[in-house]
């Protein structure tokens, strides 16, 4: 586990005695740097500037054998642009002198390799690739290398079992191989327990929103809690995915590429309410965040009319949360947390069981040296909840009950006052309020509208998903 301390050793005590599903570096607080944390932010979709709506993400060009000339034109122009953040995909094999030509260049520094190698000895092909890649002179440090649905996932819960990767699986390619954690936390996937609403459900959640929002918050912070040090944590996210998961469909839809499954959150349905609205998903981009995640990578969005530059949006209001940002860009910033059991009306219960989550950051030396902490609480069941927190986050106690009302994301704004956080904003203040949580969610590739149909016209080729 990396940034462990004495301190946060003995949380994990606490959280095993609670039955906390994340052994994870709690409440002692994971340490991280004081400076403003990299927006490194991409998506799927986004290969060129062209394709790429809202300028904090940048675009990375699918690498192939046959393109490798005009990517290294791309790439030479996008160092100049975004240092630090120069990256490719790769979802076909690649010859030696490609990876030369590209991973050994004067030119540029391609900092992340997205590969996205797939089915039977996907992993062993991205490990080998990863060496290779990790060889060339210029690559040999700091250029961070990852797969698809490869993390470290001995402890992951959230996933029926030998649904997701393993520690041995992340780690099989030796200290030359991945470095770079890209598991997918996809709602409505068939790597996440169902809702227990649908025939063959194992999710333990209240309700289907409940269990698309929290359990990839809790694979998230499983991965952070079990990331090497100083390897990267850039997952791929979506708002909605239901590919190959026939338990989370409930009719078809036809996004204009003909008749596929769909989840229709709908009262015809029965399931009014259920689906993801955008301001969720921003919300859960801020979990993300102060969760360990260094970045992430968008897929489609997952939800009918649901457009790119909405996608690119909302994932960036999330990103960009400006309560955790000015602690984050402040001095002695620091996580909360990544436990994922909260007391939930007076009774220690999985954040999957109460569909409650609390996420946030802090500062002992920020507001004249008294502290600072910020918490967001989102409560995703159908029913209002009373939250305490009662262990102590960065030595201080955070007094009192939290009401949420069901739906709802609060930020709660504390300042330190001696051995206590303080509370600033009584009552906490309601963020991301979007509650239009009806809609159809399909899988990929063809969920949105408008501008995504435009970019998959320009990428000619689709993202593939099959497990």
């Amino acid at each position: 586990m990396r940034h462990s301390t004495n301190s946060e050793r003995a949380v994990n005590k606490f959280n095993s005695k609670f039955g906390v599903v994340v052994a994870a570096a709690a409440f002692g607080g994971l340490g991280i740097s004081s400076a403003r944390a990299e927006d490194l932010l991409y998506d799927w979709r986004a290969v060129n500037q062209a394709t790429t709506p809202v300028p904090s993400f940048t675009p990375a060009p699918f690498l192939t054998n046959a393109n490798a000339a005009a990517v290294v034109t791309q790439l030479t122009q996008q160092q100049g642009l975004t240092p630090g953040k120069v990256a490719v995909k790769i979802d076909q094999p690649l010859s030696p002198a490609t990876i030369a030509t590209i991973f050994n260049n004067p030119g540029f520094k391609v900092n992340y390799a997205f590969l996205d190698y797939e089915g039977q000895g996907s992993v062993a092909t991205a490990q080998a690739v990863a060496n290779q890649i990790h060889a060339q002179p210029k690559s040999s440090t700091g250029t961070f290398v990852g797969n698809f649905n490869v993390f470290p996932g001995n402890a992951d819960p959230t996933g029926p079992s030998g649904s997701v990767s393993t520690s041995a699986d992340y780690s099989s390619g030796g200290p030359g191989g991945l470095n770079m954690a890209n598991e997918g936390l996809y709602p409505g996937a068939p790597t996440f327990k169902t809702p227990s609403d649908f025939p063959g459900g194992t999710s333990t959640s209240p309700n289907i929103r409940s269990a698309l929002f929290v359990l990839p918050i809790q694979r998230a912070s499983v991965v952070s809690a079990s990331l090497p040090a100083g390897h990267q944590h850039i997952p791929y996210v979506n708002r909605f995915n239901n590919v190959g998961n026939a338990q989370l469909q409930n009719g078809t839809a036809d996004p204009g590429t003909g008749s596929q499954p769909a989840f229709y959150a709908d009262a015809a349905h029965g399931t009014s309410g259920q689906m993801l609205s955008r301001g969720d998903f921003s919300a859960m981009i801020a979990h993300y965040k102060a969760r360990g995640v260094d970045g992430v990578h968008l897929l489609d969005g997952g939800v009918i009319g649901y457009t790119q530059q909405q996608f690119e949006q909302d994932a960036d209001a999330g990103w960009h949360f400006a309560p955790f940002d000015t602690i984050l860009n402040g001095g002695g910033a620091k996580k909360a947390t990544l436990d994922t059991t909260a007391k939930v009306d007076g009774t220690v219960k999985s954040s999957e069981l109460s569909g409650v989550v609390f996420s946030g950051v802090y500062s002992l030396t920020q507001a004249g040296g008294a502290g600072k902490l910020a918490l967001l609480v989102s409560n995703l069941d159908d029913d209002a909840h009373s939250l305490e927190i009662p262990q102590k986050i960065g030595g201080k106690t955070v007094p009192g009950a939290i009401s949420i009302l069901a739906g709802q994301h609060k930020l709660l704004d504390f300042t330190g006052a001696g051995s206590q956080w303080s509370l600033q904003n009584p009552g906490g203040t309601v963020v991301f309020a979007d509650n239009n949580r009806d809609g159809v969610g399909v899988p990929e590739p063809m969920a949105m509208g408008g501008v995504a149909l435009f970019a998959l016209g320009m990428l000619g080729r689709r993202r593939r998903r099959t497990v």
